[in-house]
């Protein structure tokens, strides 16, 4: 098994058929082996059910992770992160908000040992944006940026911390969600500090983004829940939840 890629869904049954078509097919014709998972995070929709029905090439399998409870974005990754067997493994977005051509530049770049974490980035100069947030989304992005940075000075060198793709070698990514507490919006940042706790190489590529306009995130309301998960990280630091002097256990 090569590659995983884990989606983390809810309530995707409009999208996830052609998420797992698109995936499948690029896999296919990029000779890339690998299983897609799809992780529900508590859909009544039925998505895991459509997800389960969708045809896939020959070289691709596909995983359902099924939750009967809604925990968050990110306990939906973690889960297929974990129980993922590739020797590479990332996570992205339902809706094709990023196109897939960077795939084969993450695994690249990977597999020559030159990092151990990729990250899409909206903010870099090569990017492509062609459907911008709207206005106050974009003003709410870029006060939680100015907010993380300020929290977390590490995070300074990254322009991007929130793009819905990530790319891991296997073990970097089992020692960081094997650590991660924080299940809402803010478990990237927490993921992206653990893993400069931990000293792992991290690198930022361009992306090509649309907006999805269907997105459920609520700007005030999940805004406020960012930032008090924000908090929660550096408490769970103060306290020696995460464990940085010890292998986790997974």
């Amino acid at each position: 098994m090569n590659l995983s890629i884990i989606i983390p869904v809810l309530n995707e049954a409009e999208k996830i058929s052609e998420d797992i078509t698109s995936l499948s097919d690029y896999l296919t014709n990029n000779n890339i082996t690998g299983e897609i998972i799809v992780s529900d995070d508590g859909s009544t929709d039925g998505t895991s059910e459509i997800a389960n029905e969708t045809s896939l090439t020959d070289n691709v399998c596909l995983v359902i992770l099924k939750e009967n409870e809604h925990y968050g974005k990110g306990h939906a990754v973690r889960k297929g992160i974990l129980e993922s067997k590739g020797d590479i493994v990332m996570f992205i977005d339902s809706g094709k908000t990023v196109t897939l051509d960077f795939i084969n530049n993450g695994i690249d770049m990977i597999r020559n040992n030159e990092y151990q974490i990729i990250l899409g980035s909206r903010h870099l100069p090569e990017s492509i944006i062609r459907k911008q947030l709207v206005w106050y989304r974009r003003l709410v992005s870029i006060l939680f940026r100015i907010v993380t940075k300020l929290l977390f000075p590490s995070m300074w060198g990254f322009s991007d911390t929130q793009c819905g793709f990530k790319c891991f070698r296997r073990d970097a990514g089992r020692q960081i969600f094997a650590r991660q507490r924080i299940w809402r919006f803010s478990f990237d940042v927490e993921l992206l500090w653990i893993a400069r706790k931990l000293g792992y190489r991290v690198t930022e590529v361009p992306v090509t983004w649309v907006n999805d306009p269907s997105s459920r995130v609520h700007p005030l309301r999940d805004s406020l829940r960012m930032l008090v998960d924000l908090v929660r990280v550096r408490y769970n630091d103060l306290r020696g939840v995460y464990q940085f002097g010890e292998g986790p256990s997974v």
